[in-house]
């Protein structure tokens, strides 16, 4: 993982309630949007395709408590044959602390997509 700066979603605020990845994946577009689509359907709240021009995905989830809703993004870019770069972030709406919910909540996010992948 690392944090790019070509990242075309916004930048995190100061605040340390937010995470912002890029990840490249040896995968097409079409493999990587499956991936990432199942694991929203196994864990969001709800999620949609944002952009029909390009493949990007808006998810929401809800801290399970207090039912606050954090959002996750997702951009699909391929960048040459089986390799596509996925920018991702996720934030919470409220709060200036999340104790690193974002952050963990990405890392799983990619294990799960990485694992999915494998077994395709």
């Amino acid at each position: 993982m690392n944090t790019n700066n070509a990242n075309p979603l916004p930048p995190c605020p100061k605040s340390p309630n937010c995470c912002r990845l890029t990840e490249s994946f040896k995968a097409d577009e079409s493999a990587l949007l499956h991936a990432f689509t199942s694991v929203f359907d196994e864990e969001a709240h709800c999620w949609k395709q944002a952009d029909s021009h390009r493949i990007e995905l808006h998810s929401v989830y809800r801290i399970p408590l207090f039912g606050w809703k954090d959002d996750v993004d997702v951009i699909l870019e391929a960048k040459e044959e089986e390799q596509t770069i996925a920018y991702i972030r996720s934030a919470s709406r409220l709060g200036f602390f999340d104790l690193w919910v974002n952050t963990r909540r990405l890392k799983r996010i990619i294990k799960k997509v990485k694992k999915i992948l494998q077994g395709s």
